[in-house]
C-alpha cells in the first residue's frame, strides 16, 4: 500500500514540475497563452498552457490536445489565421 501511494505522489510531482517550472520562470505563449487553434476558428480561449508546441522557436498554446494534433495539420497556415484574428482582437 505505502509503495503504491509512494509511486503516484512521485509520478504526480514528476509531472507537474515541469510546467510549475517553466510557468515560475515566466514562460508565455505566444498570443497571450490564448489557445492557437482557438484563435483560427474565430475564439479567443485563455490555456494555462500545458498543452503546448514550439514551432520556429516560439511557444503555442492549446486548450487540448486534440486542438494542438488539428493545428499542427497546417502549423504555418495556422500560425497566420491566429495572428491575423489575434491582433485585429486585442
Amino acid at each position: 500500500m505505502k509503495k503504491v501511494v509512494l509511486a503516484a505522489a512521485v509520478t504526480g510531482a514528476m509531472i507537474t514540475a515541469p510546467v510549475t517550472g517553466a510557468l515560475a520562470a515566466g514562460a508565455a505563449g505566444e498570443f497571450g497563452n490564448n489557445c492557437a487553434f482557438g484563435l483560427t476558428q474565430g475564439v479567443k480561449k485563455y490555456t494555462d498552457c500545458s498543452v503546448m508546441e514550439k514551432i520556429d522557436g516560439k511557444v503555442y498554446c492549446f486548450s487540448k490536445q486534440s486542438a494542438k494534433e488539428k493545428f499542427m495539420e497546417d502549423a504555418e497556415g495556422n500560425v497566420k489565421k491566429a495572428a491575423s484574428f489575434y491582433n485585429d482582437n486585442q
